[in-house]
């Protein structure tokens, strides 16, 4: 399977609606492909806060109205912040009735108050042990945070040269919510605190934005980029249910798998996109995908070994925290950017070499965990 048409809009604060956003992403996605619409056999459509925050649902049928001379089968797809990446998953299995699919993720944030976007976000967590209590997202990874702080020996100097690395890696690419920003170490540094140990600068943005992929069972053209493994695995959705809190074990499950389908280890990739909601979860996102060993991530960051001429480059266009979280549309803009990687398209932030790559999305604090394993055509 492979993919063979990307697209989507700027991430960040944007004026235009949820249903333009959608169409300015399937757009881009279409031209970038040589499959016209009418080939498209089937489209799945990830959101997550549609409802709450914009008071829409039923997004299928507004993506049916986006093309109105189609009746093609639509499906939306749901799991917290893995929505994008999941709704892949669901489209490359459909790969088995429908020749091509489109997959289109979308979220509007930006229209919400502090206190709403907290309720709303807060969904993704558990109603009764977590929600209630007043655990928001912030407090979760917090949590996280000072356990590897305490087990590893973890500083927040280390989280803060993930937020910089990100932000350096943003203002490279066009499209990125910072993109305009330069940010030093020493903003970084001296942010508010949102949760002991996490500051502003830990925290990903709440961002609007929509991306779009095109996949097909064939090869079309010498720009396509083939899928060779694909695994999503569920956990328990509180943290209060898990018995350790510096790994997330479904992302460890899905990435295992994901490495036995494509036949690779974690040796061989060569650019890697992680869920990076707070920063203290891309160094626990190297080692539940084996890049390195369990309290050795903040080494890697430490000797800049996951920047962009680094040995594994890791969120090359910003990440979740600097090129912006539109939820739904998150796990496809990662896919975005390894295919444009390893299309050797991505400009000034091109990774040499760059052959295969993966995107790993989280939903909740591990509730859902995705991985995408792509390689360049050959």
């Amino acid at each position: 399977m492979y993919v063979t048409g990307i697209g989507r809009t700027k991430f960040g604060t944007l004026t235009e609606s949820m249903p333009e956003l959608i169409y300015q992403a399937m757009y881009n996605a279409i031209n970038d492909s040589p499959i016209p619409i009418e080939e498209i056999g089937a489209v799945y459509v990830s959101n997550f806060i549609g409802g709450p925050s914009e008071k829409q649902l039923h997004l299928n049928s507004v993506v049916s109205s986006l093309l109105p001379e189609l009746r093609l089968p639509i499906i939306r797809v749901e799991t917290a912040c893995a929505s994008g990446s999941s709704a892949l998953y669901q489209g490359i299995i459909a790969l088995s009735r429908f020749e091509n699919i489109l997959i289109v993720g979308v979220e509007k944030m930006t229209g919400s108050t502090s206190a709403e976007s907290s309720q709303n976000l807060g969904m993704a967590g558990d109603r009764t042990a977590d929600q209630m209590q007043g655990l928001i997202f912030p407090a979760h990874y917090a949590l996280v945070a000072q356990q590897h702080m305490k087990k590893y020996g973890t500083t927040h100097e280390d989280l803060e040269l993930v937020a910089f690395k990100n932000h350096n890696n943003s203002r490279l690419n066009p499209l990125a919510h910072f993109n305009h920003k330069d940010v030093t170490l020493e903003m970084i540094k001296n942010a508010p605190v949102i949760a002991s140990p996490l500051n502003l600068f830990d925290c990903s943005p709440i961002s609007d934005g929509a991306a779009a992929v095109v996949i097909s069972k064939n090869s079309n053209s010498d720009r396509d980029v083939k899928v060779t493994g694909s695994a999503l695995a569920t956990d328990h959705i509180s943290l209060s249910h898990r018995k350790e809190h510096t790994s997330l074990e479904a992302a460890k499950v899905a990435s295992t798998q994901a490495y036995e389908l494509a036949g690779i280890t974690p040796k061989d990739l060569d650019i890697v996109e992680v869920h990076d909601c707070f920063t203290i979860n891309e160094l626990v996102a190297m080692e539940d995908l084996g890049i390195c060993n369990p309290g050795e991530s903040k080494n890697w960051i430490r000797e800049g070994r996951t920047s962009i001429k680094g040995d594994v480059p890791i969120n090359t266009d910003g990440g979740l925290k600097a090129d912006g979280h539109p939820i739904g549309a998150t796990g496809l803009a990662q896919v975005f950017e390894v295919t444009t990687q390893l299309r050797g398209e991505a400009g000034e932030r091109q990774v040499d070499g760059a052959e295969i790559g993966l995107t790993h999305n989280i939903g909740g604090v591990g509730g859902t965990a995705v991985v995408h394993i792509l390689e360049r055509r050959g």
